[in-house]
């Protein structure tokens, strides 16, 4: 019988034992082999997060406040060279002006109530226009235009700034950057109360504006603005060369620290510079904690899977102990033994490793999305950093119900940034390539090396002549 054939047989001698340590084994490798998927995954999806959430850096006049406060104008000249500052994508700039009654033809499809005639009738409110010295329930609130380099950008702050979905386009096109054309895109409730349509005009200081696209942003208070070419807004308002608010997109979040400073460095005192990578870094943290628990936990599996191996191989020569003696006493080379017991702990570990490959794929998936849901769900529970969803930084709710954050709205609504960034979470997916696999037949095959060193070392100390005059 050769040495293959009799290895194999020797496999499956105690079929209770062989199917034992073949399901336990094999529930370790799945184990492993879903943590390592698991981990691959969330490593995945923290790089893609850092390189497209929490890394704008919004820019405001210092004491400007929304529709309230002051500040002085930017300057575009000066943000326009912002681009030049390194690890810089994008810098993408907005001039937000509201028009009254008296100022253009649109009606506000939001209506203002109590609270919005109260803070809009009185001093240095949102610039409306009502009907009573009280300024209360027939308060109509103003139209937001929004003057913009980056349309599908202005209002949610940038790639992944507020979380809100950037403007998707129902209808028509949209303007270029760099456009001087008095042209508009109006989101779709305001288009709907003013029966807008794509080539539908309106006029805005005293200018007639065609409509050339209709948005949606997600929320009725953003679409119920519009969006204008900056250049164009400038000169209609007579704002020429100035912005109410930039923002700066670095290449990733890790870059997000030094861009600031270099954007603090280069406008001076005279702007605010908040970033976004403080709250980016607190909602990473779920991903974080699941990188480190299957980190450990394939660790873990893999130390198992070997304990696994080395037990069983060690049990199984102290049972044969006599058998080797023997085999040893007849003519058998101390290398055949070995190579019949590498063989039987290449079948064991095999088998067992090859189901655990199946399963660990199957598996890792329902763990990972399960691993990242508690994670999440822990760290909502425990609460946001910089204040309450939809509360901005440091900003106040418009009566719209969009939040402003150092003057500058989100399109949102609602938990914004947060909301954005926790439900992308989910939907972390493994994936299995042939790396993987390979990986996995690699590990099983040092399993059963190591099993097989282990059982040679065993089996080279066996003295057949000790073993039969014991016997």
């Amino acid at each position: 019988m050769s040495i293959v054939s009799r290895g194999l047989r020797n496999a499956f001698r105690n079929v209770v034992r062989s199917v034992g340590t073949i399901a336990v084994l094999g529930l370790v490798v799945a184990l492993a082999i879903s943590m390592l998927l698991a981990r691959q995954a969330v490593n995945s999806k923290i790089d893609a997060v850092k390189a497209s959430t929490g890394t704008t850096i919004r820019v405001t006049p210092a004491g400007f406040f929304g529709g309230q406060g002051g500040g002085t104008a930017l300057s575009s000249a000066k943000l326009e060279k912002l681009n030049g500052i390194p690890h810089v994508n994008a810098v993408s700039q907005q001039l937000e002006q509201r028009l009254s009654s008296t100022q253009t033809n649109l009606t506000n499809p939001i209506q203002a109530g109590n609270l919005g005639g109260q803070f809009g009738g009185g001093p240095g409110g949102f610039s409306g226009s009502s009907s009573s010295s009280s300024g209360s329930s027939s308060f109509v609130l103003p139209v937001t235009v929004t003057g913009a380099t980056t349309p599908g950008t202005a209002l949610t702050e940038g790639a992944g700034g507020s979380g809100g979905a950037t403007e998707k386009l129902t209808a028509g096109t949209t303007f270029t950057a760099g456009s001087t054309k008095d042209v508009a895109v109006v989101g779709t409730s305001l288009a709907s109360a003013n029966n807008l349509k794509v080539g539908s005009t309106f006029t805005a200081w005293g200018t007639t504006i065609t409509v050339i696209g209709v948005y949606n942003a997600g929320s009725t208070f953003a679409n119920a603005g519009v969006l204008m070419p900056l250049t164009t807004v400038q000169n209609l308002s007579g704002n020429v060369g100035e912005a109410t608010g930039a923002t700066v997109t670095a290449d990733s979040l890790d870059n997000v620290a030094s861009v600031a400073t270099a954007v603090k460095a280069d406008l001076g005192s005279s702007v605010n510079v908040i970033s976004s990578q403080q709250l980016a870094e607190s909602e990473l943290s779920p991903l974080s904690s699941v990188a480190t628990i299957t980190l450990w936990t394939l660790i873990a599996a893999l130390v198992a899977a070997g304990l696994i191996v080395l037990a069983t191989m060690v049990m199984i020569v102290r049972e044969r102990r006599r058998e080797i003696g023997v085999l040893k006493a007849i003519g058998a080379s101390s290398s055949s033994v070995i190579r019949q017991f590498m063989v039987e702990a290449i079948t064991l570990t095999g088998i067992a490793g090859l189901a655990g490959l199946v399963i660990g794929i199957v598996a890792s998936n329902p763990i990972a999305s399960s691993l990242v849901s508690s994670q999440t769900a822990t760290s909502t529970s425990q609460g946001y950093a910089g204040g309450p969803p939809g509360s901005g930084s440091g900003g106040f709710i418009h009566p719209g119900g969009g939040s402003f954050s150092g003057g500058f709205r989100s399109s949102s609504g609602g938990p914004g940034f947060f909301h954005g960034l926790s439900s992308s979470f989910t939907s972390v997916q493994t994936s299995a390539g042939w790396s993987t696999v390979l990986v996995g037949l690699l590990a099983i095959i040092v399993l059963a090396v190591i099993a097989s060193a282990v059982a040679a070392w065993t089996t080279s100390r066996v003295r057949p002549a000790e073993i039969l005059r014991s016997e």
